[in-house]
């Protein structure tokens, strides 16, 4: 008599990793889903991620180095936020240092890169035709993020990839009201740079941060509340 193989067990489904949190918690900052001032407690990340609050502590710790996140003895970790002038101070440097990244490019830029490029700003298009505000709110910042990793000189790419990021801590009106979903500017700035025309990629990169900034609003309020759990579970 021949015995039943056993069935196999199934397999327990794996706890996150620190990296896949901290790249959530990331993402959720960008897509401007966890707005300034946003507590982070280390039980609900916990329990929401199935994880120790060792780990947690962890990926709080990397969110500020990266200076999206603020930790207060006696009260936790909280989003960071910036006041009017630290956006200001922020965008000045963006464009001062974008400007070399771009002059970079245009000499050095491969076509298998703008293709690349090419295809997130396709994704960046499609987001906005799906009004997903928070996708494209990702992606916008991805675009010069790569423009910035794409650079030749690290020094200026890895400037910009910590500074870039910080823009998401500022409050803006919504999303809808900025310019990103208007004339396709970045296209504007990679066909610059595809022709090798660095004054011509600044000029319009320039264009673009000022539309931005022009709407921004360092004073403007959440009107809506909702738990953490919620927020990135959505």
């Amino acid at each position: 008599m021949v015995s039943a193989k056993p069935l196999p067990q199934a397999k327990a489904k794996s706890k996150p990793t620190e990296d896949f949190i901290y790249t959530e918690l990331y993402n959720a900052v960008l897509e401007r889903r966890l707005p300034p001032e946003t507590k982070l407690g280390e039980n609900a990340l916990a329990e929401y991620y199935g994880v120790s609050r060792t780990i947690i502590r962890q990926v709080l710790a990397r969110l500020a180095h990266d200076r999206l996140v603020k930790l207060e003895p006696n009260r936790g970790a909280f989003i960071a936020s910036l006041t009017p002038d630290e956006a200001k101070h922020i965008y000045a440097a963006w464009r001062l240092v974008e400007a070399e990244i771009l002059r970079d490019l245009t000499q050095s830029m491969t076509k298998e890169q703008i293709a690349s490029v090419r295809a997130l700003i396709a994704s960046e298009r499609q987001a906005c035709d799906q009004q997903d505000m928070p996708q494209l709110s990702r992606l916008s910042v991805q675009f010069h993020l790569e423009l910035a990793r794409l650079c030749q000189n690290q020094f200026l790419g890895r400037f910009m990839r910590e500074l870039i990021p910080q823009t998401s801590l500022a409050f803006f009106y919504e999303v809808r009201k900025m310019p990103i979903c208007g004339e396709d500017e970045h296209s504007k700035i990679l066909d610059a740079i595809e022709a090798g025309d660095a004054e011509g990629a600044i000029a319009a990169a320039t264009k673009h941060l000022d539309g931005i900034e022009a709407a921004l609003n360092a004073r403007a309020l959440m009107t809506q509340k909702a738990k953490l759990e919620d927020i990135l579970g959505a």
